[in-house]
């Protein structure tokens, strides 16, 4: 199944029927074709728009985590077959664990939901987001986060949870660390473990933060906070 681009009257309307449901959304009653009979349906519709939209991945993401006994599982399977791309609930089922690291009954429920799915073909995760060989693309292409990576896209957004205090989820391989890492000193030829730990979002440790920097044999230059390192033969 192909996937058409939402008009911004149809997202408008999708927000709207979320925020009815229980989303954190806000949209408007607009006229659109769709005739959604549960709210499994309307997951499944949102889950492919959300690939033209990074906001509504990450409404996904919260609605999923906060109200997934609201929705039966066997429903969205079904709804699931419909899809352009039922590998974006595997995607937000990632995050939704990223989330929920501890509550046993949500994973096994988005585990049974995404029982048989295989990752796509590489791809962006986000369409029409990045400029064919411009710097976001890029950086999608080498930065990308494992949530997306595990089902076969390129994404490198991380998703808010809770925007007063500015925290959000999702994790890189180490890959894609070293990757952000040559990145930066490429921009600044030297780098603080803050700098570093700040591009992460804080999704890292100061032990393997410091592991990296070994990784790419940097050289510190000073103790303490205002310690910072460097590639061999820069200062």
């Amino acid at each position: 199944m192909s996937l058409a681009p939402p008009s911004l009257k149809e997202l408008s309307r999708l927000y709207y029927e979320l925020s009815k449901i229980g989303a954190r959304s806000v949209g408007a009653n607009n006229k659109w074709a769709y005739v959604l009979k549960d709210k499994e349906s309307l997951f499944a519709l949102a889950a492919d728009w959300s690939r033209f939209d990074p906001r509504l991945l990450q409404i996904l993401v919260n609605y999923g985590a906060q109200h997934w006994q609201d929705l039966k599982p066997q429903n969205l399977r079904v709804a699931m077959q419909t899809m352009a791309a039922p590998q974006t609930v595997g995607v937000i089922a990632s995050f939704i664990k990223q989330t929920k690291p501890h509550d046993l009954e949500s994973e096994l429920f988005w585990a049974y939901v995404i029982a048989g799915l295989n990752p796509v073909p590489t791809q962006f995760y986000f369409m029409g987001l990045y400029s064919p060989g411009g710097v976001l693309a890029e950086k999608a292409s080498t930065e990308s986060l494992k949530e997306f990576k595990a089902w076969g896209f390129l994404g490198r957004e991380t998703i808010v949870i809770d925007s007063q205090e500015r925290k959000s989820v999702g994790s890189w391989e180490r890959i894609s660390r070293l990757n952000i890492l040559k990145r930066i000193l490429t921009e600044k030829k030297q780098i603080q473990l803050s700098d570093y730990l700040e591009e992460l979002k804080y999704s890292l440790s100061r032990q393997q933060a410091l592991i990296d920097f070994k990784s790419l044999k940097l050289k510190q230059k000073g103790k303490g906070r205002g310690a910072y390192w460097a590639l061999k033969g820069h200062s």
